[in-house]
């Protein structure tokens, strides 16, 4: 008998759960139940099928359940959760997403990824395909409602992530039902145009992408039986999304220079009602990082974070030499593109020395928490929003849709900090105006990436 597909296929030594990170190995994996009978797990409810710990296997090595239906869909042994086949077989890189309320993280989401799976394969070489489609539906509710709506002139706005529903699951954690985040997940692989094409089983990544309604951020939210947003210790990178229009100072400034109505001037009431203090948001995560990753309070975190500045469309003016071109170059013979990591680099800069001069707080907390910092400002819809004059609700017209930047927080983070997929080059011209020389991107250690 030839040598069963399965026997071919090369697994991680250990897996991390995605939903309650816990780290096992493959062959204590749980699978779960296909015959319909087979239905009430002890963790996950009645509704959900029997996880079980198999004695007997198909020759491709699938497992049969107790009645002797052929199985194939896996589960963590501690929350019983559904883990994709994907992560047993590819190393998975956490990503989490935070913010206040309504600074625009689900629609920052949803238009990086749909930008992403536009322009990775045509200019970087590389897929970003669903790991699992199922888990990724919300995702692909926003990005269809954005960029392929049938009415490309009605608004429309993303409902706001909530603390309860599809984005989470409920586990019976012993005597306590334990609620878990649901994340976005979704695979990296090098076409066979890619450089790296013949290294595709090192470079390629299954990431993992959280985004938490921003209440769960707020003081006292993180608890035992809700700890939804613990994937922040094992987080790569950290991504703060700040929304300075809701900031005053920010508000004050674009006086006169924004048409953004959420530019305008707030009453102390309604400023109240529609946000909480975004620093406040920025301590409370850093705290609980640091309490979860086992960090002092003077250590620095040696994992990066991105400040993505959100909106940008709306503060643009404040910065009026920063262009909102793409920051990549080709290279010569080269089809792959590459980040201008000095144009990036020097963007940062003027971003944050703007963010210093008004909200100087959420400078020094990132300051004093991480060793790698970049800011990153990002518009998820190109426009402002309009007022719908039934609803009195904000919206966006799909039409008018023209995402900048938003893609390059996380092309920059697997750039800099991920070695294999995506490059990042400088850019520096010779006295000869049309000689550009490049030499590879150096980390702050001076490793070469």
């Amino acid at each position: 008998m030839s040598s069963p597909p399965a026997s071919r296929l090369t697994l991680l030594n250990q897996v991390t759960c995605p939903h309650c990170w816990h780290v096992f190995a493959p062959e204590e994996s749980l699978w779960v139940s296909e015959h319909p009978d087979l239905i009430g797990d002890a963790k996950l409810g009645d509704m959900f099928a029997v996880r079980f710990l198999p004695s007997r296997f198909s020759p491709e090595g699938d497992a049969f359940d107790s009645e002797g239906y052929r199985t194939t869909r896996l589960a963590c042994p501690h929350c019983h959760l559904e883990v994709p086949r994907p992560l047993y077989q590819l190393p998975a890189i956490f990503y989490s997403i935070l913010g206040a309320p309504a600074c625009g993280k689900s629609y920052f989401l949803a238009s990086m990824t749909w930008q992403l799976r536009q322009m990775l394969p045509r200019f970087f070489k590389v897929t970003l395909n669903d790991a699992d489609a199922q888990a990724n539906s919300r995702l692909h509710g926003y990005e269809e409602q954005q960029f392929l709506n049938a009415d490309p002139d009605q608004l429309v706005s993303i409902a706001k992530t909530e603390t309860q529903g599809d984005l989470y699951d409920q586990v019976k954690m012993g005597e306590h039902s334990v609620t878990l985040p649901r994340p976005f997940l979704f695979t990296l692989q090098p076409t066979s145009q890619h450089p790296n094409h013949d290294r595709a089983r090192e470079a390629s990544r299954v990431i993992c992408l959280y985004d938490n309604a921003g209440e769960s951020f707020l003081p006292g939210a993180d608890t035992v039986t809700s700890p939804v947003t613990r994937h922040l210790a094992h987080s790569a990178c950290l991504f703060f999304c700040f929304d300075p229009t809701q900031d005053p100072r920010f508000r004050r400034a674009c006086e006169g220079k924004s048409s953004d109505p959420q530019m305008k001037p707030r009453n102390s009431r309604l400023q109240r009602e529609a946000s909480v203090r975004q620093d406040t948001i920025l301590l409370e995560a850093i705290s609980r990082v640091r309490r979860h990753a086992g960090l002092r309070e003077d250590e620095l975190h040696q994992r990066p974070m991105v400040i993505v500045v959100t909106k940008w469309d709306s503060w643009k003016n404040l910065l009026p030499d920063v262009s909102d071109a793409e920051p990549y170059f080709d290279i010569e013979n080269n089809h792959v593109r590459t980040l201008d990591s000095d144009r990036i680099r020097a963007t940062s800069s003027a971003v944050e020395g703007l963010l210093q001069e008004l909200c100087p707080e959420i400078v020094s907390s990132a300051q004093g928490f991480a060793r790698d910092l970049v800011f990153v400002p990002v518009s998820s819809t190109g426009v402002a929003p309009e007022v719908d004059e039934e609803t009195g609700t904000l919206g966006i017209r799909p039409r008018n849709i023209r995402p900048y930047w938003v893609e390059v927080p996380l092309l920059y983070a697997l750039a800099t900090w991920t070695r294999g997929l995506i490059g990042a080059q400088h850019r520096v011209a010779s006295a000869d105006a049309s000689s550009v020389t490049l030499k590879k991107t150096e980390s702050r250690n001076g490793t070469k990436r």
